[in-house]
């Protein structure tokens, strides 16, 4: 086992003064000037010039002293699901201005059926996931990892600053874990049901991430994480009979439970150009991974040569663990046309869910499928295009269909839809327009996004 990098953690006790910056914008969105109050009797207390300077300006920036609407904002110790079904998790990570000139913020937005609920200050997170198990939701910041029940928040400190989450996973046994990508590495925060947070490290970059049973394993190339090559021809070389060795190797390894920073190996293949995919989850039964992929029809696209690289086909890709081993499986429809892929549609980062021997996933781009992962018969489904260009749609599975989250971009305002895979029209389940004084942002913050979304486990309203 890997050596324990243990965090300190506890129930977040009331505000106090070395939290004060995580509260500013919440002030200046709520209008709750009993906060204000509070901080400006601490004010003796802060010895810092520069937080005082901020203080003041966010009591000259308050521009109401009641809060307005169904949706009200808390400090992130008083926030808890409640009788919520939906978690939002908003930030202002890929629209935060680089220059350091404008306060990095989040929320955490606990919300009713209706669209009502309550909104923590959370802190900010570039890629900011957030998983609701049975054991509460969890969620992190840069220099936090938090866990939200209906007994209060309990806050972990990060060994170090993670500033991009890529995807959340809940283990068998309970545990979470958090994968995040830092200069050409990417790391495992893995929250234990015994309250301990531990890392993980792993040297490269690891494009395509997901859950098998209770490991976190990539399948990447040598191109990308040459610090697993030499293991990786090794392992060719012992399962190959050709003596050819190719330039460059497909490779899956495993990012938990390990000693060092290189991950090892589990299975090898020939890379194949313009093979690609781009996910943070897959299909997993036992130890077989299946991975719906883009198979480019000109791998050799350039801008000189006038071919197009985001034309091609859908593949699986199908690794066995056991035995280290893969297999390529076009994906074809009822009649044995091959499902064409281009620009407009795509597969890209997509939500997935197993239901019998048929994947079914929504990518990012909104575009809807259903493979069976032995055969590779599949299906398009359908699409759900976003209305704004700056602000995308995300998206959660279940078994029944696809809830998309949808951030109409000028005006802010948010509805929840629900779409069956079976086909039937696209429906709301909400609409609010709370959520835009948060995704509005302020002159400190700039504007927010949304990050992404988790439904109560065991929730399907939609289906209803």
């Amino acid at each position: 086992a890997p050596p324990q990098k243990h965090s300190t953690n506890s129930l977040l006790p009331p505000i106090d003064t070395t939290m004060v910056w995580e509260f500013i914008p919440g002030i200046l969105l709520s209008g709750h000037c009993p906060i204000i109050t509070r901080l400006f009797g601490k004010l003796l207390m802060v010895r810092n010039a520069v937080t005082c300077m901020v203080i003041a300006l966010a009591a000259l920036l308050c521009v109401s002293c009641s809060a307005g609407g169904d949706i009200r904002v808390v400090s992130i110790e008083q926030v808890s699901p409640g009788e919520a079904n939906i978690v939002v998790r908003i930030s202002n990570g890929d629209s935060a201005d680089k220059t350091g000139y404008r306060m990095r913020e989040g929320y955490i937005a606990f919300l009713h059926d209706d669209g009502t609920g309550i909104v923590g200050t959370a802190g900010a997170m570039e890629g900011a996931s957030v998983l609701w198990s049975l054991r509460g939701v969890t969620y992190g910041t840069e220099t936090y990892e938090y866990l939200t029940t209906d007994e209060g928040t309990t806050r972990f400190t990060r060994e170090t600053s993670k500033p991009y989450e890529l995807q959340r996973y809940e283990f068998p046994n309970e545990d979470v874990g958090a994968l995040f990508v830092l200069q050409g590495q990417q790391t495992v925060d893995v929250l234990g049901t015994g309250g301990t947070l531990t890392s993980v490290a792993n040297a490269g970059i690891f494009q395509n991430n997901g859950q098998c049973g209770s490991r976190i394993v990539s399948i990447t190339d040598t191109k990308l994480a040459p610090s697993v090559a030499l293991a990786a021809f090794e392992a060719y070389s012992a399962q190959s009979n050709d003596g050819e060795v190719p330039e460059n190797m497909a490779v899956v390894v495993q990012l938990t439970d390990h000693d060092g920073d290189v991950p090892p190996v589990l299975a090898v293949a020939p890379m194949i150009d313009g093979l690609t995919s781009g996910q943070n989850m897959f299909s997993c039964e036992g130890d077989v991974v299946t991975m719906p992929s883009f198979q480019a029809t000109y791998p050799n696209a350039s801008r000189d040569n006038g071919l197009d690289a985001n034309v091609g086909t859908m593949v699986l890709q199908r690794w066995d663990l056991s035995t280290g081993q893969r297999t390529i499986i076009p994906v074809v429809d009822a009649e044995g046309s091959a499902i064409e892929l281009n620009e407009e549609r795509t597969i890209h980062l997509y939500e997935g869910i197993q239901v019998g021997n048929e994947y079914r996933f929504i990518s990012a781009n909104g575009d809807a499928f259903a493979v069976d992962v032995t055969s590779g018969q599949g299906r398009y489904l359908f699409s759900i295009p976003s209305r704004s260009r700056d602000h995308s749609t995300v998206f959660q599975v279940t078994a029944t269909g696809v809830y998309a989250l949808e951030d109409r971009g000028d005006d802010r305002v948010v509805t929840l839809f629900y779409r069956p895979w079976d086909g039937e029209e696209q429906r709301e389940l909400f609409t609010t327009s709370d959520l835009g004084r948060y995704l509005k942002g302020t002159a400190l913050t700039g504007q927010m996004d949304i990050q992404s979304f988790a439904l109560r486990p065991g929730w399907d309203g939609g289906a209803q």
